[in-house]
């Protein structure tokens, strides 16, 4: 086989570069970044970037190519176009000062709760006066994180006239004023609630709407049934994390290992936290190792607020009046079950204990 052929003489590895000339071009290029970047921060705006863009392109097609601006002779070896480079350079910019702006819009109007727009109905025909409807966006946040945003769609009432004898046929009129409920993606058990507000403050004519209320009021309930579930999610989460694994093996007769994997567990504990789907009940299960026949458990009703409306905790049907109060916590006197003040702590406070303390006497 023939050997390849030489290197050209510019790619020889044994030639030293000249050192002078690349400082030289090193120099020439910082010099050329300052000059763009001080074109770059006199410039104020996204606008003003845009307009400098369409301003440089349309100059560019409108000059002769006699007056081009030759580009920039760096060294022998590199050409650089400054027309080129600076349009480049400035439509990069503009695009990402604008992608900012708008992300930044995005996260001031989720950071607000609420956000009104308007869209097109796809169930309603091009030519119908009710096609357009106003959306309004609500959003929920806990633990410093968005939740699933909810929407409401709300169409214009029909001011349309009765058909008379003179206008059998009447023009379908859109009412200006008044709004009704069309659509949404509020969960079903809220639907009664939902529907009790619409129709408090979204009235038909001739009476006044207050829509501001309305998607206010409705916001407080699906805040609050937010709360609720994030606060007892942690406790869920924390049950069911320290829930004991038994080894099927220790209950062998013959297994005479000192060091019983099952000595560690508690004779009776948690096994089951159960929370019903609008966070308003919950539902304690508590399992004994030694006799799981015996049934223990609890209910716990909430308020809106999160509170505690109701409290039961029974052993084969009798209630446990000592383990009730010690759910409630020791500042249920001071009001602490009126709101979710109660909630943080309550995996501690679900142990089991055989007897009430004798403070509680």
């Amino acid at each position: 086989m023939s050997s390849p052929p030489p290197l050209p003489h510019k790619f020889n590895l044994s030639e030293e570069p000249d050192l002078p000339e690349l400082q030289q071009q090193i120099h020439d290029l910082t010099q050329l970044r300052n000059s763009y970047q001080a074109s770059l921060l006199s410039l104020r705006s996204t606008k003003t970037l845009k307009d400098h863009l369409s301003s440089s392109s349309s100059s560019s097609s409108t000059t002769p190519s006699s007056q081009t601006k030759p580009p920039i002779s760096i060294s022998p070896s590199l050409q650089i176009s400054d027309k080129n480079l600076n349009d480049i350079l400035l439509a990069r910019s503009a695009e990402l000062s604008a992608d900012h702006q708008e992300w930044t819009q995005e996260a001031l109007y989720r950071m607000a709760g609420l956000t009104k727009f308007t869209v097109t109905d796809p169930s309603a025909s091009s030519s119908s006066p009710f096609n357009n409807i106003t959306g309004i966006r609500i959003e929920v946040m806990a633990d410093g994180k968005f939740g699933t945003p909810y929407y409401l769609f709300l169409k214009p009432h029909d001011d349309t006239p009765k058909p008379t004898s003179e206008n059998p046929s009447p023009t379908e009129t859109p009412s200006e004023t008044h709004l009704i409920l069309h659509r949404h993606t509020i969960p079903a058990y809220f639907i009664q609630p939902l529907n009790d507000l619409a129709e408090k403050y979204l009235p038909p004519p001739p009476r006044i709407q207050n829509l501001d209320r309305f998607v206010r009021d409705v916001r407080h309930f699906l805040v609050l049934h937010y709360f609720r579930r994030a606060s007892l999610s942690h406790i869920k989460n924390e049950v069911y994390q320290n829930i004991p694994q038994l080894d099927p093996d220790n209950n062998n007769d013959d297994n005479d290992n000192d060091n019983d994997n099952n000595d560690n567990i508690p004779n009776i504990y948690v096994s089951e936290f159960i929370i019903d789907p609008e966070a308003r009940l919950v539902e304690i299960h508590w399992l004994q190792t030694n006799n799981p026949s015996t049934k223990r458990l609890a209910y716990i009703a909430l308020t809106e607020e999160g509170g505690i409306e109701g409290l039961v905790v029974k052993q084969d049907n009798q209630r446990i009046l000592h383990m009730e109060m010690q759910i409630k916590g020791p500042n249920w006197l001071r009001g602490a079950t009126d709101s979710m003040d109660w909630i943080p702590g309550l995996f501690q406070r679900l142990q089991w204990s055989s007897a009430p303390p004798s403070s509680s006497f």
